[in-house]
């Protein structure tokens, strides 16, 4: 018999079904990111009740642009309560330093960043550590989670995380922190685990294992394109997929454009439909995807709606539309077959040899 659902975590009840990435805002995903309409972003996600922006230090520019585009906003019809702000500690361009003295550092260049302005309230939503995969030392990570729960306590943090891509790290990472501090994770931030060409996040019970093991209490879907995976472009040098995933992938675009679709816009109905079908133990069911214009935030939107019901604001309901769900997965069995054994391929993070790369050592943390 299934495991009942755990009851709402306050976090839930904020978050948006949609959360704006800020992970396209870097010159990874943009050549020029700081031509990108980042205030026009964020004054539509918010007029359709998607009032959350995820970020980063390691994304380059994208802390400072949307810092600049939040300030810029009237405080009358923006007060800072009205929106929710996301971003991540321990990794930068130039590496990594989980090192609690890094991590408060961190956080306090991202407030002066994010929530600058005179008169803004100087506190950031959630943060989380970002990519804790990378570092070797369990023990490290849950240094530096203690660090946010002192960051936390001071106010300046409400809600505390991990992020990563290999789930058997996340969960060993988060029963981890939760034995050794007493206090379970807020949230998980799991990236290209839920999407057409990788499912592991449901179909392989890691997302449960999650809340049920480790307490977690809302887990973020992230990347559901699998980092341009499935954009129906090539997803660029920085991509780790092998070249033979991303050439089925580029198949798999061909496939969808024969029968009068876009493998983008299949993925995107796919992850939010099948994501919202767990919504009663995932923390209800938030996807967080990156745009870098509107018109594909509103695409974003149509295919949520397209396969969803939902109430626009923070905490709105989901309710999955099935009959049209069982189209978009009959199209996707067939995106499938194309993939063949690509399909549940899970990508080295990080590859071999990169802790040794780094200068990490066995049972020791970075060389900070």
């Amino acid at each position: 018999m299934a495991a009942p659902a755990p009851p709402p975590h306050p976090l839930s009840a904020l978050l948006p079904p949609l959360i704006l990435g800020g992970g396209v805002i870097n010159t990874q995903m943009n050549a020029t990111p700081t031509s990108l309409p980042v205030a026009s972003l964020l004054t539509t996600a918010f007029s359709l009740g998607l009032n959350a922006v995820d970020t980063s230090p390691y994304y380059g520019p994208s802390e400072r642009l949307l810092g600049a585009a939040l300030q810029s906003l009237p405080t009358a019809q923006y007060p800072r309560e009205s929106y929710i702000i996301i971003t991540k500690a321990g990794r930068q361009p130039s590496g990594f330093d989980y090192s609690r003295a890094a991590i408060r550092r961190s956080v306090t260049r991202s407030l002066r960043r994010l929530t600058g302005a005179a008169g803004y309230a100087n506190y950031l939503d959630v943060v989380f550590l970002h990519d804790c995969e990378f570092i070797r030392d369990p023990s490290v990570v849950v240094a530096a989670f203690q660090e946010l729960l002192a960051l936390k306590a001071e106010g300046k943090v409400r809600f505390c995380g991990i992020s990563g891509y290999p789930l058997p790290v996340l969960l060993e990472r988060a029963v981890l922190i939760r034995r050794e501090t007493g206090v379970a994770v807020d949230v998980v931030q799991s990236y290209a685990n839920c999407n057409v060409q990788n499912d592991a996040l449901i179909a392989g019970g890691w997302g449960r294992r999650l809340v049920d093991e480790a307490g977690v209490g809302v887990l973020l879907n992230a990347s559901p394109l699998g980092m341009k995976l499935l954009s129906g472009v090539a997803p660029g040098a920085f991509h780790p997929a092998p070249a033979a995933l991303q050439a089925a992938c580029a198949r798999a675009a061909a496939l969808c454009a024969a029968r009068g679709t876009t493998l983008p816009a299949l993925a995107m109905r796919w992850a939010f439909g099948a994501w919202a079908r767990e919504a009663a133990w995932n923390g209800g069911a938030k996807t967080i995807s990156g745009v870098s214009y509107v018109q594909e935030l509103e695409a974003n939107v149509e295919a949520l709606k397209s396969v969803t019901e939902w109430t626009e604001g923070g905490g709105g309901g989901v309710r999955v539309r099935e009959r049209e769900m069982a189209e978009v997965e009959e199209m996707v069995a067939e995106v499938r077959k194309v993939l063949g054994e690509w399909f549940r391929y899970v990508w080295g993070s990080p590859h071999a040899g990169w802790w040794e790369e780094s200068g990490q050592v066995e049972g020791g943390g970075a060389k900070l």
